[in-house]
């Protein structure tokens, strides 16, 4: 499997429209990408720190055929106005 983590921190006081416009709008289009297991946030316990959008593959190459299908870059176009600045990208190989 193949992980993909993009964090952010957020506007202050846009965390539930970010959370509701990522389930509505970004997570059933990853969610329809060939290979994708599943999507969802990460947010932090205490409420301090980056929120981390992750996003679980059953392949390498199926992550990055999304990436370049342009497909990432309209997604991440839903919520950017919900980033306080940029996001830090990392990704993630699962050996079992």
């Amino acid at each position: 499997m193949f992980v993909r983590q993009g964090s952010f921190e957020v506007i202050s006081g846009k965390l539930d429209e970010l959370r509701e416009t990522y389930y509505r709008d970004c997570a059933p289009i990853v969610r329809a990408a060939p290979g994708n297991l599943d999507v969802y946030l990460l947010e932090p316990a205490d409420r301090d720190g980056p929120i981390v959008a992750c996003t679980i593959w059953e392949t390498e190459r199926e992550a990055t055929a999304y990436e370049a299908s342009g497909t990432a870059k309209e997604v991440v176009a839903k919520v950017r106005a919900f980033f306080a600045g940029p996001p830090t990208l990392r990704s993630y190989r699962i050996r079992r």
